[in-house]
């Protein structure tokens, strides 16, 4: 814990759980920002929180790039066919898939950082327009014309600037 590691190994971990402990555990493992290697036999667990499953068999490690539905759809063709027996990726070819899956987590998190920051801007900005609306109905604003047409101006500025982060949500949610 003192060398700020990112690296968690968990046997089993959604044994003697409830449901709500569960989906905390999941949520909490999508959130963690390096890598989780566990031992599972809970499949809707390992489906819901998996990107990558490793295969130790006859000697070899098979790698998957998936979660489990993935796993079981690319070991299932394999097992019907005669004497067939995955071909094990070589070490570099692993280290590049695993690079890559890296990568686009990363992409996916900035992504959710990119899109969450647009909301709590769009709530303030609604907020703000809420009150500049309240302001401007006030009867003592709504006599003096200067100050009207101060509050009118700022009213416009964020109205333009909130469309903009309407358009760049609708793109980052895409």
């Amino acid at each position: 814990m003192l060398s700020n590691a990112n690296f968690l190994i968990l046997d089993e971990p959604t044994n003697h759980l409830d449901i709500m402990s569960k989906e905390i555990l999941e949520d909490a493992i999508h959130n963690y920002d390096g890598t989780v290697l566990y031992v599972s036999h809970d499949r809707y667990f390992i489906n819901r929180t998996a990107s990558r499953i490793l295969e130790l068999a006859e000697g070899r490690l098979f790698n998957y790039l998936g979660n489990y539905d993935y796993y079981l759809e690319k070991k299932l063709p394999q097992a019907t066919e005669q004497n067939a027996s995955p071909a094990a990726l070589p070490a570099s070819e692993v280290k590049t898939d695993w690079k890559q899956m890296k990568e686009q987590q990363a992409k996916q998190r900035k992504k959710e950082n990119d899109l969450k920051k647009c909301e709590d801007r769009i709530t303030l900005l609604e907020t703000g327009l809420e009150t500049l609306d309240s302001k401007m109905s006030d009867p003592a604003v709504a006599t003096n014309s200067v100050r009207l047409q101060e509050l009118a101006a700022e009213h416009e500025a964020l109205k333009t600037e909130l469309e903009a982060l309407y358009e760049e949500w609708e793109k980052l949610a895409e």
